[in-house]
């Protein structure tokens, strides 16, 4: 994984970690600017979504292409990641939202992209 940022300013915040078997995902922020950082095995196709979730928003459940993950939810900013996606990048299944009230919301991921 190769994230990195040159010159001055404030210390870099590193935030959605989620590491899981060969594959590390991380978003890191510096003076207002993100860069998100996915790395995984040679050659594995891999579909990284990255978003904005409200507080009332406790998790995020993504399906697609017969794969099952939950986001990481950190500060307001919702990522997640799975093998074998839509090579395009585009979510062409579903995220089902889980709400602090416990009720859950489901949508189309094509729904979301504007």
């Amino acid at each position: 994984m190769s994230c990195r940022s040159t010159g001055s300013g404030a210390e870099p915040v590193i935030s959605n970690a989620d590491l899981r078997g060969k594959v590390a995902s991380t978003v890191v922020t510096r003076d207002g600017r993100s860069a998100r950082c996915l790395d995984g095995s040679d050659g594995e196709e891999l579909n990284y979504v990255v978003g904005w979730a409200g507080s009332d928003v406790k998790g995020i459940t993504v399906r697609d292409h017969g794969h099952t993950t939950g986001a990481t939810i950190q500060d307001g900013r919702f990522t997640a990641w799975w093998p074998d996606g839509d090579p395009d990048g585009g979510i062409t299944g579903t995220l089902t939202l889980h709400l602090a009230d416990g009720s859950t919301h489901t949508a189309e991921g094509d729904s979301l992209l504007d």
